[in-house]
């Protein structure tokens, strides 16, 4: 089943899957502005429960609206609100990757809900510390690969092909080390709201100034009450021990570390990743 529902700027699009005496998966994808669909892994869970999915408002199959006053986390919020309550889901899993992890985050601080746990998977709840991480990741690539990103940021010259290389580097190593890249993650970035992202981040990982550069829930995690599972990566941009960090402060939390895996469990590790998921989720149906 998909459809549309109405949301604060604008309506987005959705889709439920499957079915079982699971309570439903709502899945809130990342980006921001990279469609639901490199999250498709995640449909191998449908034999248990209905998954549910939506495109964010501004990317996918939802509307482009092409003011950019909508882009910040506290209409993000609004938005994921307007879902839940859009599709009636009152007793419900939360599955945040990567950005979506954030915007997870701050739902469940900030919001009454009927949420039965919250996954964050691959994510981090402080924008000051991750733009630290990257900038340690980064000086340790290969120099030439490291300068080909300062040296075109710098000028604006992040179109030519020297830059587009240097940055399939960085995503191959700290995004997804799958080779070659499943269709349905290639798919997703070549259809990026990048609006959303250069309002929201900024030009790249690498120069966050958009309007959630300051953004940090690092020192509300423990206000955090729902069973709160913490999927990491070995070799992820949000790197393991900030992942940890955030387990720590979410009392009662589980923490899961991938070791063959970057920013996708979903797609580098299918079969732990569905055994953690299956076992969590059954847990607090």
């Amino acid at each position: 089943m998909e459809g549309m529902v109405a949301v604060p700027g604008g309506n987005v699009w959705f889709k439920r899957v499957g079915g079982g005496p699971g309570l439903p998966l709502l899945v809130v994808h990342g980006g921001p502005g990279l469609p639901h669909s490199y999250l498709r892994s995640l449909e191998r869970l449908a034999d248990e429960r209905e998954v549910v999915y939506w495109d964010q408002l501004g990317c996918g199959k939802s509307d482009r609206p092409s003011d950019r006053e909508l882009w910040t986390m506290q209409r993000s919020v609004a938005e994921m609100r307007s879902v839940v309550q859009g599709l009636g889901l009152n007793r419900f899993h939360i599955f945040g990757n990567s950005w979506g992890g954030m915007l997870a985050q701050q739902y469940a601080l900030d919001v009454p809900s009927g949420a039965a746990s919250l996954t964050i998977s691959n994510s981090i709840a402080s924008i000051p510390q991750f733009a630290e991480m990257v900038a340690r990741l980064k000086s340790g690539l290969d120099p030439a690969t490291q300068s080909a990103i300062e040296r075109h940021e710098a000028a604006g010259t992040t179109y030519t092909a020297e830059y587009q290389a240097a940055i399939r580097t960085w995503n191959e190593t700290y995004l997804c080390r799958l080779r070659p890249w499943p269709p349905e993650l290639l798919a997703a970035f070549a259809e990026m709201g990048t609006d959303i992202f250069e309002t929201m981040f900024g030009p790249s990982d690498f120069r966050i100034v958009g309007t959630i550069r300051d953004w940090d829930v690092f020192d509300r995690l423990a206000e955090i009450r729902l069973p709160t599972l913490i999927l990491a990566g070995r070799f992820d941009e949000c790197v393991p021990e900030h992942m940890w960090d955030m387990h720590q402060r979410i009392a009662g939390s589980r923490f899961e570390l991938f070791e063959s895996t970057a920013h996708m469990p979903f797609i580098e590790e299918r079969g732990k990743f569905d055994r953690v998921m299956r076992a969590f989720l059954r847990l607090h149906d």
